[in-house]
């Protein structure tokens, strides 16, 4: 049916016998010409249009680049003589949160506390999310969190400006996010102001003091620990539930 309509209206009813069905596009002229070049070029600009849009969902956009990414709105890259200082305080032992001085320092602590959270479970809530390899104006979390180690705790601030190298976790079928938790053990490198907090019999649980307040912070992840498995949270609040009372003996009655 097609192919009869398109020889009708090529040679409609009427006309003499061999006319040029092409006469129509006879005053065209250069418009042909430019015509067959354009509609290639138009098919080629989708083409890659249509890879780069594809390119720019798929998974390879979405891995972290590393501690000193840029991100346009991220706010400031580290400078020079951060990054040598990082370098430097990677290449030394950890300090001691007790130990600490007033300057740049390398903890490497448990995080146990936090201002906040985003829901969790309890003892493993999340305290700090972002897209993987974002900028900090998308990140989301506490503004305080509180770490500790063998010798004792401090706080770490200034979260959404910190550069923070943790796993990656599927969120979506092209979206990934970074993100802390109550648990983590972490390293964090910043300008620490000491500040020793409360009274306690044992130093360990002391604050020492406070990470972050001024200058870059920059946070990984050293290890995390596995997920509670759901059997077990059931098996420990099975133990945790008070045990129903056994129902007592009906007294004898006296009656016949």
């Amino acid at each position: 049916m097609i192919a009869v309509r398109i020889a009708i209206e090529l040679d409609p009813p009427g006309s003499a016998p061999g006319d040029d069905p092409f006469s129509m596009f006879s005053g065209w002229g250069d418009q042909l010409v430019w015509l067959a070049v354009l509609v290639p070029i138009a098919v080629l600009v989708f083409f890659v249009g249509s890879r780069r849009f594809r390119s720019q969902l798929g998974s390879a956009s979405i891995v972290p680049k590393g501690r000193d990414r840029f991100v346009a709105g991220g706010g400031p890259r580290r400078d020079a003589a951060w990054r040598e200082t990082v370098d430097r305080l990677e290449a030394k032992p950890a300090t001691p949160i007790a130990q600490a001085r007033s300057g740049p320092v390398r903890v490497e602590a448990e995080i146990v506390r936090a201002s906040g959270n985003l829901g969790g479970p309890p003892g493993r809530e999340c305290v700090w999310r972002n897209r993987a390899g974002a900028g900090s104006q998308t990140a989301v979390g506490a503004d305080l969190l509180i770490v500790a180690d063998a010798s004792g705790r401090c706080g770490v601030e200034q979260l959404e400006t910190a550069r923070v190298i943790a796993p990656t976790e599927r969120a979506g079928a092209h979206y990934e996010s970074t993100s802390l938790y109550i648990g983590d053990r972490v390293e964090v490198i910043a300008r620490f102001e000491p500040e020793v907090v409360g009274e306690h019999e044992d130093p360990s649980m002391l604050v020492y003091g406070t990470l972050g307040a001024h200058g870059p912070v920059d946070i990984r992840v050293v290890e995390r620990p596995a997920p509670p498995e759901p059997e077990a949270e059931a098996a420990e609040d099975a133990e945790e539930a008070p045990a129903e009372p056994e129902p007592a003996d009906p007294e004898p009655s006296d009656e016949p």
